[in-house]
């Protein structure tokens, strides 16, 4: 299988480790649904990490080795924190459930290029939690403000620094290919070290967006009930010109 963050693992991490926007959400949710918990996607441990700290029982699963690595590194909590590398498509799968509260954080679910994978996934979901147990997934809006910057420019997305000083400078190409609801993105990475010497590492992954009736639909397929619609992490009103799409599912009505 091939593993788009082989290269990159270490400067995902870059990228990503200062967004924390989410992670209250999750400890609050973990708090009400109680433990253990399952991370579909858990990458290096991002989320992870502030879930153990708060005292809970964590699951991470991946299909990327290189990440999962670095979530053993960041989140190794004696008793408390398993790790299993696998498909989100086989979330059931994972050890330490079932499971109270099942967390896909930060597009995961687009990482699944196809519906039926993307359905599989939820309803497997389903299966690995208890019937008390509570999922919540985030998403991009794929409104068509957010859709249009996607038109094969060429984009500089950041500049970062990493331990050693040197310079990390990511670029990236992506196109909509609105037939199949996919996102095709080409990405480089440019480490310029102390002497100016530069080096590029390219990768490149797809997400299949999502519109927000079609995923209530996918979560009524899998059997999930009592969904909510909320537009960002403090869990405001979801509106059409929101920039996440964030949803609630449970697996027995409570109302």
């Amino acid at each position: 299988m091939n593993d788009p963050y082989a290269s990159i693992a270490d400067l995902y991490d870059l990228e990503h480790d200062t967004f924390s926007d989410d992670l209250d959400l999750y400890v609050n949710l973990a708090q009400a649904a109680g433990d253990p918990i399952l991370e579909l996607g858990c990458g290096s441990g991002r989320v992870m990490r502030p879930l153990l700290d708060a005292g809970f029982r964590v699951t991470g699963l991946d299909r990327s080795s290189h990440m999962l690595e670095r979530a053993l590194e960041r989140c190794a909590v004696p008793d408390r924190a398993l790790f299993h590398l696998g498909s989100m498509t086989q979330a059931d799968q994972a050890p330490g459930g079932p499971f109270g509260l099942v967390i896909i954080a930060l597009n995961g679910l687009l990482h699944l290029p196809a519906q039926n994978e993307q359905r599989e996934t939820l309803a497997s979901a389903r299966r690995a939690l208890d019937p008390r147990g509570q999922l919540i997934l985030d998403v991009f809006n794929p409104s068509p403000q957010a859709l249009s910057v996607f038109d094969r420019t060429f984009h500089h997305e950041g500049t970062w620094r990493d331990k050693t000083g040197e310079r990390i400078d990511k670029f990236s190409a992506q196109q909509v290919l609105n037939a199949n609801q996919i996102i095709s993105s080409e990405l480089w990475y440019d480490r310029t070290d102390s002497t100016g010497n530069v080096t590029r590492v390219a990768t490149s992954n797809s997400l299949r967006y999502v519109h927000p009736f079609e995923l209530t639909l996918l979560l009524e397929l899998t059997g999930f009930v009592d969904w909510r619609l909320y537009g960002g992490y403090e869990l405001e009103q979801f509106h059409a010109n929101s920039e996440r799409l964030i949803v609630t599912a449970e697996v027995t009505a409570t109302r």
